[in-house]
């Protein structure tokens, strides 16, 4: 019996609307989570399509290698995936999953007709955090499949809370360096954009000497808000980076648009009006950037590394500093650069 056996019609729809009533979660939250179903059958993918679409955003894919190529650069929470599949075997999927950084965190569940233990068992091995097998029982399988996403959603709620820097309110220099190396090894995998800013704020140390170091904060947060309400999209991250120093990474982003938002992060933090009166560029707080484009090519034999691109970024920060400050400075990278020198040791 095949899950296309299961004729998602009412029965399903009822069963769909009572499981919803379960309070461990929100059910506003839980129909935010994405559900990725890989089966070659398409009468397979419409049954479990009926079958969630209630609760969960159901994404599906009838082979393996479309459904990896999606959840590299797609919000997957959780995905059920068929074992036998012509073009690439579930357990060959599943491993390709846990061993890409981008797509490893994703919980597999395999749904399939093999009753093995020891198909079960490699299947687990493999990383997988469960195994059912058909025919399958509509209420189990909803049930492991909602206990599946409620641990998603409060490992989450876990991991933001441990990422978050606790006084400006944006993400902490973990979660960025994190956020910064898939970004960029996303970047690389698919020939795209990357735009990096480092972004300073001018005088800082005489502000918190003349206002004190509450006021200090309080600026430290404004500033922060300011850089975070700047972001046009999903994708784009804003973290502090130590100190008075920000960086914000633009996926996708070429150095028209990044230029464009790096003006509008200065405009918005001069619109703050935060006086200033040890401030040498000029009268209230302002900002300065440092901004590097890095486009991956891909008939480069090799890139360079993320901690290069902090680098350049960081000696453009340092070049508008030297230039006057409340400005941006930029590079693109045009090809492989030579060896990058830490010559960015200065008073910001």
């Amino acid at each position: 019996m095949s899950v296309s056996e299961l004729r998602p019609n009412q029965e399903i729809d009822a069963s769909a609307v009572a499981l919803s009533s379960g309070t461990s979660v929100a059910n506003s939250e839980l129909r935010k989570q994405t559900l990725m179903v890989v089966d070659d059958y398409q009468s397979n993918l419409q049954a479990m399509n009926a079958l969630f679409e209630y609760q969960y955003q159901v994404v599906l894919f009838d082979n393996a290698k479309d459904a990896l190529t999606h959840a590299q650069q797609e919000s997957v929470d959780l995905i059920l995936l068929d074992l036998d599949m012509p073009d690439m075997h579930g357990y060959e999927a599943c491993t390709e999953l846990k061993s890409n950084p981008l797509t490893a965190h994703i919980p597999v569940i395999f749904v399939t007709a093999s009753d093995s233990t020891d198909d079960e068992a490699h299947g687990l091995l493999l990383g997988a955090v469960d195994y059912i097998t058909k025919p399958v029982n509509l209420t189990i399988l909803r049930a492991r499949v909602r206990n599946h996403m409620e641990l998603v959603y409060y490992r989450k709620q876990l991991e933001f809370l441990s990422s978050v820097d606790g006084l400006t309110g944006v993400a902490n220099r973990r979660q960025l360096d994190t956020v910064l190396l898939q970004q960029f090894a996303s970047t690389i995998r698919f020939g795209r954009c990357l735009t990096l800013m480092m972004i300073d704020i001018d005088d800082f140390k005489p502000y918190n000497d003349f206002y004190g170091h509450m006021q200090g904060d309080d600026c430290l947060k404004r500033v922060a808000h300011a850089i975070q309400s700047v972001r046009r999209r999903e994708s784009d991250f804003v973290g502090r980076y130590g100190g008075e120093e920000f960086a914000m990474v633009l996926p996708d982003t070429d150095l028209e648009g990044g230029l464009v938002v790096a003006q509008k992060l200065l405009q918005t933090v001069r619109g703050l009006n935060i006086e200033h009166q040890g401030a040498t560029a000029a009268d209230r707080v302002t900002i300065s950037i440092g901004l590097t484009v890095y486009e991956a090519k891909q008939d480069y034999p090799e890139h360079i590394s993320v901690e290069e691109l902090i680098k350049l970024a960081d000696r453009q920060l340092y070049a508008a500093k030297r230039d006057g400050k409340n400005r941006v400075n930029y590079y693109q990278v045009p090809k492989l650069p030579t060896p990058i020198k830490d010559d960015t040791q200065h008073e910001r």
